[in-house]
């Protein structure tokens, strides 16, 4: 009888684990909370705990031209867009590129404060990140990405590496 009993809490906590699982957009890839799984196992450019970011450049990028990358970040199941938050990626040097932010901590900051940060819904923002490319060549925007999603019992407080390549023409 004791190992029948065992058998059933350990199939039901088989089943009850199966049964929880993240929708794969909100996949930690190992259970380390704000760790980045590669784009393939989640389709987007960053898959934390609760939340996703999709990064990609908006429209042609020309050389001298303002070219811009928007970074979308989608908190997901009963998550959402952290209101009280002060939004911030910071860009990583890049070769022939010169950034073009407003921020008072320098042009490689990108802000809710200097108005890149732009909230469109409950779930969902885009952090806007403008320059200038001298050359042609694609060009690597990459940095550090702030953010927060909460729930009604608790807020997430996150530092996301977010990388986009960019086609200068």
């Amino acid at each position: 009888m004791r190992g029948s009993s065992l058998f059933l809490v350990a199939a039901s906590l088989a089943l009850l684990a199966a049964g929880c699982g993240k929708d794969s957009r909100a996949s930690t890839g190992g259970g380390d909370p704000g760790k980045p799984v590669a784009t393939a196992d989640c389709g987007h450019t960053v898959c934390g705990s609760n939340f996703f970011i999709d990064s990609a450049p908006v429209g042609k990028c020309t050389v001298g031209q303002t070219c811009s990358v928007a970074m979308t970040l989608v908190a997901t199941g009963e998550f959402h867009i952290n209101d009280e938050y002060p939004y911030k990626f910071k860009a990583d040097d890049a070769a022939d590129v010169r950034f073009l932010g407003t921020d008072p901590a320098g042009s490689a900051v990108f802000s809710k404060q200097a108005g890149s940060w732009q909230k469109s819904d409950e779930k969902k923002g885009v952090m806007t990140v403008t320059f200038q490319a001298t050359s042609k060549a694609p060009r690597t925007i990459a940095g550090t990405f702030k953010l927060s999603v909460c729930s009604a019992q608790n807020c997430q407080l996150e530092q996301q590496q977010v990388s986009t390549t960019v086609a200068v023409q």
